[in-house]
């Protein structure tokens, strides 16, 4: 056989496993209105940030690239999840949904923590101090020791907020020192003292976390075998089951929600110093507000660009 013949034996296999037969199916037998609603929505997220990009030439986006970096991690990520879910694979679905909240919620964190007015502000990291040898530290000591070290860092920071990355490279790589990252619930309540999150509540954005944390951490009945034991269907066989479809959809839509929250607030300067930035928000407003039914996303376009 020829290596193009072997080549192409391999890719209509690929194709084979991919499941478009199955993904066809789940779209006819779906909630076709909320799958789409769902989908449209991951796709508004990545959208918005170049419709809040200043063609300002004095303004760089690397101001803004530690979140710009995971916020299209985001996108890849539920968009995957989304097409894993069509394929019948829901326990991967739920678990990519997952991540793509974490992606959201650190690349928030890490962007504000690069800026000195959030850091100026973290009460509740303040309060995560844990022992690294003789003495309590917090991350903002980390960061303060190498400000001292060298003082061009901190505008660094200011200027290209991606920088940060490279600092915190060497907690990552330490079993003790990682112990200065805090909990993505301190992260969620953080975010939230920032007003990052406003106007999705705290609470809303921890329990979706803890919903999908069951599927994460393999509960018999969050299998793919579980469901389908429990809807008395052959547990070997790829199987559509249309309310875990809707359920996704949902929580999908609800992570969609929460972030382009979080990616408005992290980009509002940009939005409040910059009138055209403003126009095209209002111009989103009407699909935003019926068709894709965001209401926390709604609610904070409404709020930057003055209107009730």
């Amino acid at each position: 056989m020829s290596e193009q013949r072997k080549m192409k034996k391999a890719i209509d296999h690929i194709l084979g496993e991919v499941g478009l037969q199955t993904i066809e199916e789940s779209i006819k037998k779906g909630p076709f209105e909320e799958l789409q609603k769902a989908h449209d929505s991951v796709h508004e997220f990545i959208y918005l940030a170049a419709c809040c990009s200043p063609s300002n030439q004095k303004v760089s986006w690397h101001s803004k690239s530690a979140f710009l970096v995971y916020q299209q991690e985001v996108f890849h990520s539920a968009h995957r999840s989304f097409i894993e879910a069509l394929s019948g694979f829901y326990n991967v679905a739920y678990t990519l949904l997952r991540n793509s909240l974490e992606l959201l919620l650190k690349g928030a964190f890490w962007e504000c923590l690069a800026h000195k007015k959030f850091r100026d502000k973290s009460e509740v990291i303040k309060k995560c101090a844990v022992k690294i040898g003789n003495d309590k530290e917090t991350l903002l000591n980390w960061f303060e020791d190498i400000f001292k070290l060298d003082p061009s860092i901190e505008q660094t920071f200011e200027q290209t907020s991606a920088s940060i990355f490279d600092k915190i490279s060497p907690i990552t790589e330490d079993p003790q020192l990682k112990r200065l990252f805090p909990s993505l619930k301190k992260v969620i309540e953080q975010l939230s003292e920032w007003s990052i999150l406003a106007p999705v509540p705290a609470d809303t954005v921890y329990s979706v976390y803890s919903d999908l944390s069951a599927d994460v951490h393999v509960i018999p009945d969050k299998t793919d075998i579980g469901r389908r034991i429990l809807k008395e269907k052959d547990f070997f066989e790829i199987t559509i089951i249309p309310e875990e479809l809707s359920k996704l959809s949902s929580l999908l839509h609800n992570v969609m929600d929460t972030g382009i929250v979080i990616e408005l607030n992290i980009l509002s300067d940009w939005i409040q110093q910059n009138g055209v930035i403003k126009d095209r928000l209002k111009g989103r407003l009407l699909l935003m507000e019926t068709d894709l039914q965001l209401d926390y996303a709604s609610l904070k376009v409404k709020k930057l660009v003055g209107e009730r």
